[in-house]
């Protein structure tokens, strides 16, 4: 799939859990946000991807070391051990926010992934690293939301693989054990990445479910269907 497909899948997943987690108002955004920056991260295995050109000659030589340690486009980090590796990674950031070492790691780890979904989802033109980077410092500098950091790596990765077992490709979901390639459809109803279906079907049922997941999620529809109920009562 596209960048801003996973980039929306990975908001998508975010606000549909969003009720489980009993997250609302400035939770709700942070974590939609971290979540689709986070669903752009497996791809940082392609050196052409869209995180992998985020900042430029660091993610450039990131993701080639990626690619040859994983063993390619669509293997180590778009597998179950993979998504494992970033969650982890993310969790032990967060867990060490209270040092400098560990907010300036964190800081990196939501800078790209901001800077990425800033990018992916097309915001910002060219200031999109900037915008990604300064955000992520900040949360990262005063903890805004920093718990939910895990957790999104987590929804966003497992949205992005769950987005290519969608396509011809498939994901190799027990790489390094089995190069086996997963589907979630039959191959007669798989699609081709970056095609009429991708572009006209599948992104406008993702920009649909998540426009109605974030009505619900932030109340607004409970707003519409009692106008009256937060009217306090005449005397």
């Amino acid at each position: 799939m596209l960048a801003r497909d996973h980039a929306l899948s990975g908001a998508l997943a975010f606000t549909a859990a969003a009720p489980l987690l009993h997250v609302t108002g400035a939770g709700l955004l942070a974590g939609a946000v971290f979540t689709a920056g986070a669903a752009t991260l497996p791809d940082i295995d392609e050196p052409g991807s869209t995180i992998s050109r985020t900042l430029g000659f660091f993610t450039m030589t990131v993701s080639w070391i990626v690619h040859k340690v994983s063993g390619g486009h669509r293997k180590g980090t778009h597998s179950l051990p993979g998504a494992a590796v970033f969650t982890l990674a993310a969790w032990l950031a967060v867990t060490h926010t209270g040092s400098l070492a560990g907010k300036i790691i964190l800081g990196v780890i939501l800078g790209l992934i901001l800077a990425a979904g800033v990018r992916a989802l097309r915001i910002g033109g060219h200031h999109a690293d900037i915008i990604g980077l300064a955000a992520g410092a900040a949360a990262a500098y005063w903890r805004a939301g920093v718990a939910l950091v895990p957790l999104c790596i987590a929804l966003g990765a497992a949205a992005h693989i769950a987005g290519d077992e969608l396509t011809h490709g498939g994901c190799p979901l027990a790489w390094p054990v089995s190069g086996h390639e997963f589907h979630l459809l039959p191959r007669r109803l798989q699609i081709t990445t970056g095609k009429f279906t991708e572009h006209w079907i599948v992104s406008t049922l993702l920009l649909a479910a998540l426009a109605c997941l974030l009505w619900r999620d932030t109340g607004m529809a409970a707003i519409v269907h009692h106008p009256h109920a937060t009217t306090p009562a005449t005397p």
